[in-house]
């Protein structure tokens, strides 16, 4: 992401890594010392913040002030960092971000714990905010709506690994656009609640961030799929995961009169053992896959700066910054490395 852009917003990064704190510090915390560890470990984690980001530039792209998407920021922060432990529980994830998940270092019940304390928090940021009682009742109908979509979007994907739907019926961009999109949708309309725009304007900004969370899942699709260690399975195809490399190959088999092969794909997929890996790569590089992505993931970019340009009234300097940011998500899909030959590679078999 942009250094520029996260320069240009420190102090606003710095006022919303404040807020996320703010339920933190409500409550006396006495005997409760081990949790309390494990929610400043939680709190602590900065990730991307691409989430404060957009919704900031969203509040600056509408002519708003920064401070007032603050406390919405603050708030998708905490439901985020929240639904991170609890994903890597339901996908028996064994690390996050090179860390061992929580339920792995600690253990299932204290990880779902956890989960539910940090997401308690991000009602906070909205009862200490300077909002009006009717901005604080828009920002909050968003908030609930996010909390419904993005464990619907999970049930998509769990629903995947257990076999709820065959190699045509996977609903992996409905799946994204909840799961993925939501987030970015909630801050989205949440600014233009904030801003006080009228619900053209609400409905607009949402479509804006739904179409920007889906971009950056297939950048993190494509770079799991394709800039992964060589000397590895790619971590998406050891979990088995249903994504949108996979979705493309299977679209193109099916065209080509190939079914078989497709239900193949799927079949190996679930069950990513033996040479299932390297043969699904293997067919992915044989039509085209990483190319289709590269090309669909700079169009989307193409077609959401068009909706930023339609949709500004904060002047040049708000549509340049959000235009950077889009160009910014599209470039994390980095330079392919090359392949190297199949007997070099040593795939990790998938724990269970």
């Amino acid at each position: 992401m942009s250094t520029g852009l996260h320069i240009h917003f420190a102090d606003q990064l710095r006022g919303i890594d404040d807020r996320m704190r703010a339920g933190f510090e409500f409550w006396p915390w006495g005997h409760r010392d081990r949790m309390r560890v494990l929610v400043e470990r939680q709190l602590a984690r900065k990730g991307k913040r691409l989430r404060s980001l957009f919704a900031l530039l969203c509040g600056e792209l509408l002519g708003g002030t920064p401070e007032k998407a603050q406390p919405l920021a603050a708030a998708v922060e905490l439901y985020h960092a929240a639904s991170l432990v609890l994903d890597d529980v339901q996908d028996n994830a064994v690390f996050r971000d090179r860390d061992q998940a929580v339920h792995v270092s600690e253990n299932v019940s204290n990880a779902i714990n956890l989960a539910c304390i940090v997401r308690s928090f991000s009602h906070y940021p909205l009862h200490g905010s300077d909002l009006t009682l009717a901005e604080k009742d828009g920002v909050r109908r968003r908030l609930d709506t996010m909390a419904t979509l993005v464990p619907l979007g999970q049930s998509m994907d769990i629903g995947w690994h257990q076999g709820w739907y065959d190699f045509r019926s996977v609903p992996y961009e409905e799946l994204i656009r909840l799961k993925t999109g939501a987030p970015f949708a909630c801050v989205a309309a949440g600014a233009a609640v904030t801003s006080g725009k009228d619900s053209g304007t609400h409905a607009g900004m949402e479509r804006l961030g739904y179409r920007v969370g889906m971009l950056y899942q297939l950048v993190d699709d494509y770079n799991d799929m394709f800039l992964h260690d060589q000397a590895a399975v790619p971590s998406d195809l050891q979990e088995g995961k249903f994504t949108r490399p996979v979705a493309i190959l299977i679209g193109l088999l099916c065209a080509d009169g190939r079914e078989g092969v497709a239900e193949r794909v799927a079949s190996r997929l679930r069950k990513p053992d033996g040479d299932g890996p390297q043969w699904i790569l293997d067919l992915m590089t044989a039509c085209s896959v990483a190319a289709l992505l590269e090309e669909e993931i700079q169009d989307s970019a193409a077609d959401i700066e068009r909706d930023v340009a339609a949709l500004s009234s904060g002047g040049l300097d708000a549509t340049g910054r959000m235009t950077e940011f889009v160009r910014s998500l599209a470039a994390m899909m980095a330079e392919r490395p090359q392949p190297v030959p199949a007997e070099s590679l040593s795939y990790r078999r998938r724990s269970t």
